[in-house]
């Protein structure tokens, strides 16, 4: 939980949660795992995971 809490507050900190919350996954991937985020497809893993809990979520409505 705290490895958690720390996590978001450096997202916050260095200004990359306003490209999560803009679905931004390539401007946010880019900014935190560097200039190799695309060939390792880090923002289509977070897109990817971001459907499967949003779709999770959803089934609990």
């Amino acid at each position: 939980h705290e490895q958690l809490e720390l996590f978001v507050e450096f997202v916050k900190s260095q200004g990359l949660d306003k490209y999560l919350k803009k679905k931004d996954w390539a401007g946010f991937a880019r900014r935190y795992n560097g200039p190799g985020y695309a060939k390792r497809r880090y923002h289509k893993r977070l897109a990817s995971a971001y459907e499967k809990y949003r779709k999770e979520e959803d089934k609990h409505k």
